[in-house]
């Protein structure tokens, strides 16, 4: 499974990782090094010798080196994530996946932002990772979720988002202000529930409908911006580099290529 690579020091590689158009739905994945990747849109299912679950936002995946992985993605293949493999031995313990508690989240969050700057601290990255590595192997084993009710209006937000996110008027807070919870509630609960915020939530779904026009249309750029549902070119350009590592044209450009 290949990781477009920001950062590589002594113990670690550090970077994205996004599925190419044409990827088969089911399959066997496998990395070299162990591994602890954290999904950063979409969800799939997993399956091997440590066990079997869903990967999604709010999980942690947890590999040990050379470990097959039976993995299929009944949804479509549209998942991203952020993944750190150990250059060395290590060990990152016996749990296929570990849910996402706060300071799991925190260390991914602080390790996104430097990967995405200008120019990535090599020391700090690595620092990290290493954290997130002791992070993961204290995490519990399970923690108390929302209620029921809870997650059915998380839910029902969500499919809001899934059905309305081309719109660049759609405030999801808003309309959860609308319905009695709190902004900060909302926020809160949305990111147990889903692994992201519902700001990110629209924006990854806003990404990954601008990808598939760009591989699937002749589109112009411009529209396409517009289509996915961003207000401004700006930000749309700021949105795409941060979910695929390049711009609009060049992703384009480069998958156009790579067909002929």
């Amino acid at each position: 499974m290949p990781v477009r690579e920001i950062v590589r020091t002594g113990q670690v590689i550090a970077g994205p990782f996004c599925h190419e158009p044409g990827d088969l739905a089911t399959g066997v994945e496998w990395w070299q090094e162990s591994c602890i990747a954290f999904t950063t849109f979409g969800s799939w299912e997993i399956r091997s010798r440590r066990g079997r679950g869903e990967v999604i936002p709010g999980s942690v995946l947890v590999s040990e080196a050379g470990a097959e992985h039976d993995c299929s993605h009944p949804s479509g293949v549209n998942d991203r994530m952020l993944c750190v493999l150990y250059r060395t031995d290590v060990d990152p313990g016996p749990r296929l996946l570990v849910p996402q508690v706060p300071a799991l989240h925190s260390l991914r969050r602080s390790l996104a932002v430097e990967l995405q700057s200008a120019g990535p601290d090599p020391g700090e990255v690595e620092a990290l990772s290493l954290a997130l590595l002791d992070a993961v192997r204290q995490a519990p084993c399970g923690r108390r979720g929302p209620t029921e009710q809870t997650r059915a209006r998380v839910d029902q937000m969500r499919a809001l988002a899934d059905a309305c996110y081309r719109d660049p008027g759609l405030d999801l807070v808003a309309d959860a202000l609308a319905a009695g919870i709190s902004r900060t509630r909302f926020v809160h609960v949305f990111r147990d529930v889903n692994g992201v915020t519902p700001h990110r939530y629209v924006i990854e779904l806003r990404t990954s409908h601008a990808a598939r026009l760009l591989l699937d249309t002749s589109m112009p750029v411009t529209d396409v911006c517009f289509e996915s549902g961003f207000s401004s070119m700006p930000g749309f350009h700021a949105a795409f580099r941060a979910a695929f590592g390049t711009t609009p044209s060049a992703y384009r450009a480069a998958h156009f290529s790579c067909s002929r």
